[in-house]
């Protein structure tokens, strides 16, 4: 890609957005003896990310937890001649699709999608993602178990002191696991759906916003950080890192290599995604790397790592549309506008306001 990532982000970003990625919620005072900046300078650094689109923090349902279990898959779509970017239109304002990404070689789209129960989800896979115009064919790889996800992804632009430093400065109610509760009911649909635009939002600025006593968003958010049902993430505009190519691998190999070879790949830092699904590959792989010298060295690391199978296929993604229901500029920044994930009632869509857009228009 050639960008040099000094144009957008100082040293200092790096480690703030680092930091957050470790504690997404982290009080500015909690942060500000480990990164070596005043809790107001870190505050106004965060705001100028976040305006440029270059970093933000969302939050979403953990897998497992709505309606007894969310069911999740990976959809490979082809399009008809001259529709793909119609096709996306209608596709990015559904809140079932999670991610949408331009690929390469094989697929004119790439999809990430979920339902609340096998029925929800072959009513999606059968019924709804089929009939819309300019659809010609989908390959659905239903999701088994989730071994690395995108939240685990970092930085790394803090040493290990550091990391500790921020890991233990100041433990969260969060830290006493509680009975998960029904991320879909009145009182939590409208919360999780304002943390997914801001998950840094204050229980101040959430009350305002939701027309609520501070005091009962106060105890509803201690409520979710307890119950560990809700996923909140720092995001980072890909094309702005160093490492600005993206691929999904799709892997074969015995189920009884499975664990080493997992454990393998969490050492490694560029994967962003490690998923069993069902199908001929039954093992999907997903990494950010610096160019394709070494998306290729990589390729060549994970055929060795894959003793009686191999990688079956895999594309490079062209552009994403869509990450985690934000949706994206074609440059990586995102837009500033979220549809929450994963269609909590009634679904709603946040769009930036003046002065807090999460990123430039055009």
């Amino acid at each position: 890609m050639g960008r040099n990532v000094q144009l957008d982000f100082s040293e200092e970003d790096l480690a703030l957005i680092h930091a957050l990625q470790l504690r997404p919620r982290a009080p500015w005072s909690a942060l500000a003896g480990v990164l070596g900046a005043s809790p107001t300078a870190l505050a106004q650094r965060w705001t100028r990310l976040r305006e440029a689109g270059l970093a933000w923090i969302t939050a979403y349902p953990v897998h497992g937890v709505l309606a007894g279990g969310a069911m999740v898959a990976l959809v490979e779509m082809d399009c008809l001649p001259g529709t793909v970017d119609d096709v996306v239109r209608r596709l990015e304002q559904l809140p079932r699709v999670h991610n949408i990404e331009y690929a390469a070689q094989g697929r004119d789209l790439l999809l990430t999608v979920s339902a609340a129960s096998m029925e929800a989800l072959s009513a999606l896979l059968l019924d709804e993602l089929p009939r819309l115009p300019g659809v010609a064919s989908l390959r659905s790889h239903i999701g088994g178990r989730m071994h690395i996800e995108g939240s685990q992804w970092q930085l790394d632009s803090l040493d290990a002191g550091q990391r500790a430093a921020i890991l233990q400065a100041g433990h969260e109610e969060h830290d006493r696991p509680n009975e998960p509760i029904y991320l879909r009911s009145p009182v939590f649909a409208p919360l999780v759906s304002a943390l997914a635009f801001d998950g840094r939002a204050t229980a101040a600025e959430l009350a305002k916003q939701l027309d609520r006593p501070t005091s009962s968003v106060r105890r509803q958010l201690s409520a979710l950080a307890r119950s560990r049902t809700l996923r909140i993430r720092c995001e980072v505009a890909q094309l702005h890192t160093r490492w600005p190519m993206h691929v999904i691998w799709w892997c074969r190999l015995p189920g009884r290599d499975l664990p080493a070879a997992v454990a393998r790949l969490r050492e490694n830092p560029r994967v962003r995604l490690c998923m069993s699904v069902t199908g001929a590959a039954n093992l999907v792989v997903n990494a950010w790397t610096a160019d394709m010298a070494e998306l290729l060295a990589m390729q060549d690391s994970l055929e060795q790592l894959l003793p009686g199978g191999g990688i079956l296929t895999g594309s490079v993604i062209l552009r994403t549309r869509k990450r985690v229901g934000w949706l994206m500029h074609p440059d990586g920044r995102c837009t500033g506008e979220v549809i929450p994930l994963p269609g909590p009632l009634p679904d709603q869509v946040f769009r930036p306001v003046r002065g807090d857009s999460g990123g430039a228009a055009g």
